[in-house]
């Protein structure tokens, strides 16, 4: 199957597969074995902070099925500190501009030099966990010997194990079925992100500075997303901020990295009260240490849910329609989702086609404080 929409790419790609099939039919990929002495591994994840962080429950199963092997993660400079300190990952490639974030500044001798780098270390497995053509072509340019993948935008003819593809299914689980050929025995599904010392000392610091308690309560606040499909209104976000200032639930931490999607003038003109901002000022692990230290996380959908998950900080989430919310929901029993049930959904669209972005206007500020009130009554240290 394929996961185009439009009918023009899903004939394209056939048209694709048809041929390369037929090109590449007396190679026979498929019957080729998997190597029993496996040294080197590539696992390819290109895409958000969120896909990556959700993909690390693949790379604790494959060390521990395979200890004495080499696991690489080929990922994008926006994603590095996911995996950089992760203990079952012993060496990280990155693509400095990826064809999932900054494809217009991809450099043609860029994606040459990583296909040298990956030939270099002539791995015996290679898996894309995206089900990505331009992934699977890097792993078969770049001489992997074995390629494990879904061909849902093509190129399934390149791959030597394609397991089916299930839309429906969690993206956690999509990611694990690919090694269930290797045999891989999958002891848990939590997400993991890992920081460091500097990391710690830094967090440590800033609280200290910001004249944060040691054991006082705080809330952190993502305003940004990936898309503005899944973004809410700079208004709704003032408003709710004023109000949680006025229940004094605690101490307001703003995050996020600072992008030009949203006017932060406007909302910093309109907070008359003492709030910690680190807005634009925090690595990947820094913002790991820091959620930790939350007693919650209020966000849209986008990659600090996926970092608070995995450091077991409880979120209110507010999914918008554009994705599956079986495909991409968090699993952590804490978690309180607002999600508004609409006729586009699930859209995939980066920008709303509509003039009134329904899914996102109809959620409420009232809506958000009510389930930060029911997080108050299950965890401990969340005090109104």
């Amino acid at each position: 199957m394929y996961i185009f929409k439009k009918k023009k790419k899903i004939y394209l790609t056939k048209i694709f597969d048809l041929i390369g099939g037929a090109i590449f039919f007396s190679f026979s990929l498929k019957r080729l074995k998997l190597p029993e002495n496996v040294r080197k591994i590539l696992i390819i994840r290109l895409d958000g902070i969120g896909d990556v962080i959700l993909s690390t429950p693949v790379y604790e199963a494959l060390k521990k099925k395979y200890p004495s092997a080499k696991l690489t993660v080929l990922v994008g400079s926006h994603t590095k500190g996911v995996v950089e300190m992760n203990p079952y990952v012993d060496n990280v490639f990155v693509l400095r501009n990826t064809w999932f974030t900054t494809i217009r500044n991809i450099k043609f001798s860029e994606i040459l030099s990583m296909l040298r780098k990956i030939r270099k270390e002539n791995f015996d497995i290679g898996i894309d966990l995206r089900g990505d053509m331009r992934n699977i072509l890097l792993m078969f340019f770049g001489k992997v010997r074995y390629r494990i993948g879904y061909g849902i935008t093509g190129g399934g003819f390149l791959l030597n194990k394609m397991p089916h593809y299930e839309q429906k299914t969690h993206e956690v689980d999509k990611n694990l079925k690919l090694i269930e050929g290797l045999d891989c025995t999958v002891i848990n599904k939590k997400m993991h992100i890992y920081s460091s010392q500097a990391d710690e000392e830094k967090i440590l610091n800033l609280l200290e500075a910001g004249h944060v308690r040691k054991n006082g309560i705080l809330l952190a606040v993502h305003m940004e997303t990936g898309y503005p499909s899944k973004s809410w209104r700079k208004e709704k976000f003032v408003q709710l901020l004023q109000e949680m200032s006025k229940r004094d639930y605690g101490k307001i931490v703003l995050i996020g990295k600072g992008s030009d999607d949203i006017d932060f003038s406007y909302i910093y003109d309109r907070l008359k009260f003492n709030y910690l901002n680190t807005i634009g000022k925090l690595s990947i692990g820094e913002l790991a240490v820091l959620l930790k230290r939350c007693a919650a996380l209020i966000s849209c959908d986008s990659g600090p849910v996926h970092v608070a998950t995995a450091v077991e900080t409880p979120c209110i989430i507010l999914f918008s329609g554009t994705n599956d919310l079986t495909q991409w929901g968090h699993l952590n029993n804490l978690n309180r989702v607002i999600h508004k049930d609409v006729e586009c959904s699930p859209c995939e669209r980066r920008v709303c086609s509509r003039d009134i972005h329904l899914c996102m206007d109809k959620i409420r500020v009232e809506d958000v404080l009510s389930e930060l009130d029911k997080l108050t009554e299950i965890v401990e240290n969340i005090v109104k």
